[in-house]
């Protein structure tokens, strides 16, 4: 439904969706910007979705809109895209501190709503008999020890460590001392609470600061759900802080969002969703290990 009433109808029978053009402009959003036009359309208010929103989605997505938009739209986006990943690098503390900011600094009440208990921010793990997001994000936390052999004697650095749900589960499972890295004040903060809350002062610690604040070298490291944050101006150094920070023998896991092959991060999520990061492609990954 266009701003003056007009409706135009694509397709047979009652319609799955409705998309409710509020204002002119969102023509030109879409001509000149895309799926990323369409969609700050919608964040906006602009452009409403009547009906069922996942075929909406499904729909724009089988017609190939997010990657075939035209040829206008294509290098409009190739060169908005260019500029959010420059404008957004990680390249100094300050940045990476303000883009993390950006995207965690909410206050913990609001993470309480939707997350498990332990307020883990990364994909839960639900082998078989798993019944509820809690026991599947526990039992994510000790398929990562398990991997990485974490036990008693271990010091173990966890590299973005949010809530500190590794962290605390890990301590009282395995008997392991760790260090936390985060950038986000208000998690800081949270978590020193709650470290003195359980009474674990003298086995976990956590300290404010990114990969390039390690302080030391550890037996075993983590960084779960944080790669995809770092950009790909800084995906080399990232990699070898992780190499530099375990000691001889020690046993590190990476756990990021990531595509099997290389693509471009879309805008949408470079600009809204994880300011200055970079989802890489598998082989990006191993390619700086190996090195």
């Amino acid at each position: 439904c266009l701003p003056d009433g007009q409706r135009l109808v694509a397709g047979h029978g009652l319609p799955r969706f409705t998309l409710r053009l509020r204002e002119c402009s969102v023509l030109a959003q879409a001509a000149l910007r895309g799926h990323l036009g369409l969609l700050e359309a919608y964040v906006d208010g602009a452009l409403d979705v009547e009906g069922d929103l996942a075929e909406a989605f499904r729909a724009g997505l089988q017609a190939g809109f997010d990657e075939r938009p035209g040829r206008l739209a294509t290098w409009a986006l190739r060169l908005e895209n260019r500029w959010l990943e420059w404008r957004g690098a990680n390249g100094s503390s300050e940045r990476a501190r303000a883009n993390a900011s950006a995207h965690y600094g909410l206050p913990e009440a609001f993470y309480r709503q939707w997350l498990d208990g332990l307020k883990v921010y990364s994909c839960a793990y639900w082998p078989e008999g798993t019944a509820t997001l809690e026991e599947a994000q526990a039992r994510k936390i000790d398929h990562v020890c398990r991997k990485i052999r974490l036990g008693a004697f271990d010091r173990v650095l966890d590299v973005g460590c949010g809530f500190g749900g590794f962290l605390l589960r890990a301590a009282r499972t395995t008997g392991a001392r760790g260090v936390g890295l985060n950038t986000t004040p208000a998690q800081v903060a949270w978590l020193r609470g709650e470290i003195a809350r359980q009474h674990l002062e003298g086995q976990i610690a956590v300290r404010e600061g990114d990969f390039r604040d390690a302080g030391g070298r550890y037996d075993k490291l983590v960084s779960i759900g944080v790669l995809e944050h770092a950009g790909r101006d800084q995906l080399a150094a990232v990699i070898r802080a992780h190499a530099d920070a375990l000691l001889p023998g020690g046993l590190g896991l990476l756990h990021f969002v990531g595509h099997l092959t290389p693509r471009e991060t879309d805008p949408f999520i470079r600009k809204h969703v994880f300011p200055g990061g970079w989802i890489p492609a598998l082989c990006d990954v191993t390619r700086e290990m190996e090195r």
